[in-house]
């Protein structure tokens, strides 16, 4: 798969995590959730974003359109990888682990926190990794990392996706 069907299949994992956590279905129920915004993670400082290697020039937009229950934000580091973070404040770890086409999930510590990284079944050039990082509360900040699938660079994504975790957890709640 190319990388833009896999970012194309970022962007479809969102909005089933969307769907799901808005409950929608043909129930026939009118009550109407309220959604508490999450976390914005285009507050992280700039101190912290340089000492993850993240250049703080480059913030903007994520892959996904916001949702009242979303936030998002994406950069490039210094040596030209993408970082995308979408703090969704009702998600789950198991809803990413119940879609088949998630793959080697493993579990990692960020920071002095339980995380947990996995891959999509169509990279195959292992250019993108997802970190998922549960708030201290409700929800959790999943955070993409990609690079070009024709960079020389060898470090796994999954790698990459934990080092930057360990220095931008001190501000995710």
């Amino acid at each position: 798969m190319t990388s833009r069907g896999v970012a194309a299949g970022a962007a479809a994992l969102l909005a089933v995590v969307a769907l799901g956590a808005t409950g929608c279905g043909n129930d026939d129920t009118s009550e109407t959730t309220t959604f508490e915004k999450p976390w914005d993670p285009c507050t992280l400082s700039e101190e912290t974003l340089r000492k993850a290697t993240i250049d703080p020039a480059t913030q903007g937009p994520a892959l996904a359109a916001e949702t009242p229950w979303e936030e998002n934000c994406g950069w490039k580091t210094y040596d030209d990888i993408g970082v995308s973070m979408n703090a969704l404040s009702t998600a789950t770890v198991d809803q990413f682990r119940d879609r088949p086409d998630n793959i080697d999930f493993r579990k990692v510590t960020v920071g002095d926190r339980s995380a947990v990284t996995f891959r999509s079944e169509g990279d195959e050039e292992r250019s993108y990794c997802w970190l998922l990082l549960p708030f201290e509360s409700e929800g959790l900040v999943l955070m993409q990392v990609s690079r070009s699938p024709f960079s020389k660079e060898a470090t796994p994504m999954c790698e990459v996706a934990v080092r930057i975790g360990d220095v931008v957890v001190a501000e995710i709640p």
